[in-house]
């Protein structure tokens, strides 16, 4: 990895290769451990039903497949759901900044004005609704 700096004289580091999401990775573990289970399976199958003459290397070998993918299936369950809480926390704690900022924030004079003209509108608009709701009634 090569490090460059840049205009503040900070260090960064160079990746040239792209960082993949988690969920693209367990997605990835899924397809995998649901394929070495398929496999394992397939492998087994002939000596568990004893339809085919095959060793008992193959039982060994199928069986090793399927440990190792439902360790890769569970991982990658596993991976999915701390990502996806990870991004919620993430989200909850974004929101909570943004609100106590806009609680800090002080408000100007033509701000707070702009603002009761708004209410205004909004009182007049609500008015409007409510005898438009009325006159249908009374028509009906």
């Amino acid at each position: 990895m090569e490090e460059t700096k840049n205009e503040n004289n900070e260090t960064q580091k160079e990746n040239p290769v792209q960082e993949e999401s988690p969920a693209r990775r367990s997605l990835l573990w899924i397809f995998a451990g649901g394929y070495l289970v398929y496999t394992g399976y397939r492998l087994c199958e002939g000596i568990i039903k004893g339809t085919d003459d095959a060793s008992k290397g193959f039982l060994a070998a199928g069986g090793i497949f399927i440990v190792i993918g439902a360790v890769l299936l569970v991982k990658a369950v596993r991976n999915l759901a701390k990502a996806g809480a990870e991004k919620a926390s993430e989200q909850e704690t974004a929101a909570r900044k943004m609100i106590e900022e806009n609680a800090k924030k002080k408000m100007s004079i033509s701000e707070r004005a702009h603002l009761a003209e708004n209410l205004d509108d909004a009182e007049e608009s609500e008015a409007e609704e409510t005898s438009g709701k009325a006159d249908n009634s009374s028509a009906e």
